[in-house]
């Protein structure tokens, strides 16, 4: 299709989606006590196809051509702008302006979005006149989006780990979002996936235990700080409550 003539007007509507997948974090607590089964099938599902639309979008090759295409039209005539739009290419720089870079941010940010309501769903719920069963509605979504993301990110970070400054990784949460790579881009959704883990009911944990084991022990070897500290706090929780050792502080 002829994706150069409608950029502006896609770029538009996935920064519009994007804003309005950040601000889902402000009103979901409330909506997950009022909502109704099909309701929050509705939310979910236009979820998930802003995820599954930005995942097809980054593998999208003439989509990216058309980026590239986009950028270049904004360097202007001059040597000295076409030098510097070169050198920013070269130094990675080059990598916030792809196509890569702008559906894996939206892709990471529908399946955050996910992640987050279908935690709250996962609850167990204090109001016991909910007239449907949220946790056996979330359970089977919420753990598939879980090993996807999880097994993805060992995958990127094991392959792409050489090509990327040791600096980003210092704060995976805030400098995730500066190269164009899925370890990278999702390095918060990982974040987020062990925070809600490391607050899961025993017998929650109890009963994924064998497949989050192995992923988690993967995860100790990775090069982000932030993401091996969430892992040790699962260990001394979940892990450790199961063995019998008293949680240390």
């Amino acid at each position: 299709g002829d994706y150069l003539g409608m950029m502006s007007t896609l770029k538009t509507r996935c920064i519009a989606s994007h804003c309005l997948q950040q601000y889902i974090s402000t009103f979901v607590d409330q909506f997950v006590v009022l909502t109704s089964e099909e309701e929050a099938s509705c939310l979910l599902d236009t979820l998930n196809q802003s995820r599954i639309s930005s995942m097809k979008a980054r593998k999208d090759e003439d989509l990216s051509h058309a980026f590239q295409e986009a950028c270049l039209a904004q360097w202007g005539d001059s040597v000295e702008e076409i030098d510097a739009a070169m050198e920013r290419a070269n130094s990675g720089l080059g990598h916030r302006g792809s196509s890569q870079m702008f559906f894996l941010t939206q892709e990471a940010s529908a399946t955050n979005a996910l992640i987050i309501l279908l935690s709250l769903l996962y609850r167990k719920r204090q109001d016991a006149d909910c007239s449907w069963d949220t946790a056996a509605f979330a359970e089977p979504i919420l753990f598939e989006r879980i090993m996807e993301v999880l097994t993805d990110f060992l995958e990127s970070e094991e392959k792409d780990g050489v090509l990327i400054d040791p600096n980003v990784w210092r704060s995976v949460s805030e400098r995730g979002g500066q190269v164009a790579f899925y370890c990278t881009s999702f390095a918060g959704v990982v974040v987020q996936i062990l925070d809600m883990i490391a607050n899961f009911e025993e017998e929650q944990f109890n009963k994924h235990k064998e497949s989050l084991f192995p992923i988690l022990c993967s995860l100790i070897r990775v090069q982000s700080d932030e993401i091996r500290h969430l892992v040790a706090g699962v260990f001394r929780k979940q892990i450790g409550g199961m063995i019998g050792v008293p949680i240390s502080k």
